[in-house]
């Protein structure tokens, strides 16, 4: 009786306590023991079958696939999605992975799950799992070189910016995007993951003293957030503060654990300030959104120091003579008639890239008439879509 006693004293003392991994012995006093041993008592990592957690290994990508898959709670797929996973352990991991085009394989449609995993790739599958995706989640950025050893054209330039917003990284002067991640820093990245959550909705109210905001999820739920000048947000294709939102816009966004809001991408209706930002993108940058809208409105002194030269030698090209150049250049337009304005336009569109249409709607001054063109029509038919149907599916 008193053997059984004390089996049913055990089983209700391990019912109410949880039971944690065996800490592996080459992990005490480690820089990373606490992210390591998390992962392990969630069973989202694992040591090795030698207790050893070799938390200086780089991670390969089949393990970081795994402990992924995990942490977010996916339904394991047994549908191969890869020709090299037959018999590798939890495959159906990575194939739930796939599945939801978080991760992807190689050419010849094998994953390679022992092949090591590099810091870039690390960092872009991470913000992948978040749901920044397309143009419907992405803030963009433009060409911020936050590490020095990232090019402006380095294919995950995006999502490694993005990921220091969110503090999933730490600011420093290099960040090495091709070095191999050890199982270390993976638990750390991990962890920082796990305190991040998105969802999406249309923001209600927004109360700048307070720094807060009245969420309305798609599910109808009412949430307030908080947000502070680190929280990035961006609106259609230009940065914004918070409080430029509508609230006819549908919104993506990411918060921690304390309820901050660290993301919130805002999609709807085009406004002037949104074709100047993606006027001055096709000029290549020649001119700055606000240049654009200062454009618009008659100043055209911005043309001087921007394309004078330039400008002059194709005016020249074209027949004018260095009167009516002077005149164009001067903006003296009682000394020019038709011919040398719609010839000025010319010289824009050509300089900057711009179509006609954009430039001679832009010179006049009307918006409207911008937007009716191809490029502009374009953008107003994405934003309509995602108008209609949910950001993330």
């Amino acid at each position: 009786m008193a053997i059984r006693k004390f089996i049913i004293f055990l089983f209700l003392l391990l019912a109410v306590y949880p039971v944690y991994a065996i800490e592996p012995t080459d992990i005490s006093n480690h820089w990373a023991q606490d992210y390591i041993l998390n992962l392990l008592n969630k069973e989202i990592m694992e040591a090795y079958p030698d207790g050893l957690f070799r938390p200086e290994q780089a991670i390969t990508r089949g393990e970081f696939a795994i402990a992924l898959a995990r942490q977010m709670n996916l339904i394991p797929d047994n549908n191969p999605q890869f020709t090299d996973l037959e018999n590798y352990p939890e495959a159906n991991l990575i194939n739930a992975l796939a599945k939801k085009e978080i991760i992807s394989g190689y050419p010849d449609n094998t994953f390679q799950p022992d092949k090591t995993i590099t810091r870039a790739e690390i960092v872009s599958i991470l913000i992948k799992s978040l749901g920044i995706t397309d143009n419907t989640t992405t803030i963009e950025l433009g060409n911020k070189l936050t590490f020095k050893d990232l090019p402006a054209g380095h294919w995950a330039l995006k999502q490694i910016a993005i990921a220091e917003n969110l503090d999933l990284i730490e600011t420093e002067d290099n960040f090495n995007p091709d070095n191999k991640v050890s199982r270390a820093e993976a638990a750390k990245l991990i962890n920082k993951f796990a305190g991040l959550s998105s969802n999406t909705g249309y923001i209600t109210d927004i109360y700048p003293t307070s720094k807060k905001v009245s969420v309305n999820s798609l599910n109808g739920e009412r949430k307030v957030y908080d947000f502070n000048d680190n929280t990035l947000v961006g609106r259609n294709n230009r940065l914004i503060p918070m409080e430029e939102i509508l609230k006819t816009d549908k919104v993506f966004f990411i918060t921690d654990q304390d309820n901050n809001l660290k993301y919130v991408k805002a999609y709807g209706v085009i406004t002037e300030e949104d074709l100047a930002v993606e006027i001055s993108s096709l000029t290549g940058g020649i001119f700055a959104s606000e240049e654009i809208q200062e454009l618009s409105t008659g100043n055209y002194d911005l043309l001087i120091p921007k394309l004078q030269n330039t400008a002059k030698e194709q005016l020249r090209s074209q027949g004018l003579s260095n009167e009516e150049i002077e005149a164009l250049m001067t903006t003296n337009w009682d000394e020019l008639e038709e011919l040398g304005k719609a010839r000025l336009a010319e010289v824009i569109a050509i300089q900057t890239g711009l179509s006609l249409d954009i430039t001679r709607g832009l010179l006049s001054g009307d918006w409207d008439k911008v937007k009716s063109y191809g490029q502009i029509e374009l953008i107003q038919r994405v934003v309509q879509t995602v108008l209609n149907a949910d950001l993330i599916s």
